[in-house]
């Protein structure tokens, strides 16, 4: 029977109390640093333990144990690990043993080499399976995104609206989160863009100030788009410097180019040669950004620009891609509006003049007129027709009479001031809207405009009475006591037309039977 002495008893407790309290030291480490070091104190340890067993167990256990330690190391640190600790493990054995079994080279190479690639195929498979969950997280987000944002815009066919709507859901953090996102629409007439609107900050402090807004707010994109986004999250600087902005459409800046070949365009440096691109750096302070075409069956709506001011983070394709789904549906929702305002505005013009016709004359009066809004000052009207009109027509044939009535309203347009409303009321009758308008100042914007017909040159007008064409005019103003409604204006300048008429025509003549003050 062999024993232990006492003396080898107190080594093998040295060695347990030692080895413990590296192991414990090893793992309070292990949590503060970083997860290389974290790694590498786990071989550390392992190979620690490698010895211990040595001394506790004998040379003998030596070669299986440092198996444990091989695959442990392949397994963390992949082939490299593998093979390297395969290396470490042949030389401990070298050192330990009296007789070195050669069979252990191959074998723990073998062994280092597998346990390294099963970790890096393992690893491979988590990756993929992290990177398809990120995709399909990020489809799933851009499909609640659209989703919602199709929902609003089939709400409403207000341009600012869908704006509103586009931008929100371009810049959220619960919509395609970039940092900043403005709008430029295409002008026929000048063939070029205008800025709009844009959502987002100016400068980098600005970003983290709505940033933190919204976390504290809990704000949601419904609730961004449905509690005036704008208004609260908009920065006025930008917003003033994008509208005063007319991008000609050249040909050869990245405008034109995104459009021309209906495809975004990523800009990841300024070239100084393109004006637009060095336009758009020194405004708006952005090294890198990301035009967006707005069309729809081949017509050009515009351009949505996008950038990360704040993160700075990079724009990709992928991030042009995911959103050209949400740009042609708003180039469709804009050409929708469009076409809709334009429709609205047709039913409020007369179709000869261009002026406005009594359905807008109904809704401009009741949108000025005292008693329907709070302080808006006095409100004149002036109502005159043409002189002889009707002679004029038996004379010259009505094609020639229409002639005369298109030319009426640019002499009529051309002389009122900026906010003054005109409207052809019927035939040869015409009206004049002036808001926030005296009737001092009527009566003297009723004269402007009678002189200026009597001088301008019309077509037939040798054949009128006095070999001229002019008009008659009445004028009110609520200024006056005995004026309390839309009607009784109406009536009040309709009475002063005709005493007009009476007094030999060619005059104006104004409705007071008291004194109006100005």
């Amino acid at each position: 029977m062999t024993y232990i002495g006492v003396s080898t008893l107190i080594e093998l407790f040295f060695i347990i109390l030692i080895s413990g309290g590296l192991a414990g030291l090893a793992n309070i480490i292990r949590f503060h640093v970083s997860a290389f070091l974290n790694r590498l104190i786990l071989i550390l340890a392992s190979l620690v333990l490698l010895e211990v067993s040595g001394l506790l167990l004998g040379t003998h256990h030596i070669v299986w144990m440092t198996l444990f330690f091989i695959v442990l190391a392949g397994y963390t640190f992949k082939l490299s690990g593998g093979l390297t600790s395969a290396a470490i493990g042949i030389s401990l054995v070298f050192l330990h043993t009296e007789v070195f079994p050669l069979l252990i080279i191959p074998v723990y190479f073998a062994i280092g080499a597998a346990a390294g690639y099963v970790s890096q195929s393992i690893d491979n498979k988590g990756t993929n399976h992290q990177q398809w969950t990120e995709m399909l997280m990020n489809q799933s987000k851009h499909l609640q995104v659209f989703r919602e944002v199709s929902t609003t815009m089939q709400r409403t066919l207000q341009q600012e609206m869908l704006l509103k709507v586009i931008l929100t859901s371009v810049t959220a953090g619960h919509g395609l989160g970039f940092n900043r996102a403005m709008i430029f629409l295409s002008s026929n007439e000048t063939q070029s863009l205008k800025g709009v609107v844009g959502v987002g900050p100016m400068d980098v402090k600005k970003g983290y100030e709505v940033w933190e807004k919204i976390s504290e707010d809990k704000l949601r994109l419904r609730d961004l788009i449905e509690h005036n986004f704008d208004s609260n999250f908009t920065d006025p600087e930008l917003n003033a410097i994008l509208r005063s902005l007319d991008i000609p459409l050249d040909g050869k800046n990245v405008f034109s180019r995104s459009l021309t070949r209906q495809q975004p365009v990523i800009v990841n440096e300024i070239d100084e040669s393109d004006l637009s691109q060095t336009l758009i750096n020194r405004l708006f302070e952005t090294e890198e950004f990301a035009v967006v075409p707005l069309i729809n069956q081949g017509k050009n709506i515009g351009i949505l620009l996008i950038d990360n001011i704040v993160n700075k983070r990079g724009i990709t394709l992928m991030d042009t891609e995911n959103i050209l789904p949400l740009a042609n549906q708003a180039a469709i929702a804009l050409d929708h509006a469009s076409l809709y305002q334009q429709i609205e505005e047709m039913a409020l013009r007369d179709g000869l003049t261009g002026l406005f016709n009594q359905r807008a004359f109904q809704t401009i009066l009741d949108d000025y007129f005292p008693s329907e809004v709070k302080d808006p000052g006095p409100l004149s009207l002036i109502i005159f027709d043409i002189d002889f009109f009707k002679v004029f027509n038996d004379k010259n044939g009505h094609l020639l009479g229409n002639e005369v009535l298109m030319k009426l309203a640019k002499v009529i347009e051309g002389s009122l001031a900026p906010g003054d409303f005109s409207f052809r009321f019927g035939g040869e009758e015409f009206v004049v809207l002036l808001p926030g308008t005296s009737l001092p100042k009527a009566e003297a914007m009723a004269e402007v405009i009678r002189q200026n017909v009597e001088a301008a040159s019309f077509p037939g007008e040798e054949t009128q009475p006095h070999g001229t064409l002019t008009v008659s005019i009445g004028t009110a103003c609520t200024d006056h006591p005995a004026i309390t409604s839309k009607n009784e204006l109406i009536e009040a300048a309709d009475q002063a037309l005709y005493q007009a008429k009476r007094s030999g025509k060619n005059t104006v003549v104004t409705f007071k039977e008291f004194v109006c003050i100005d």
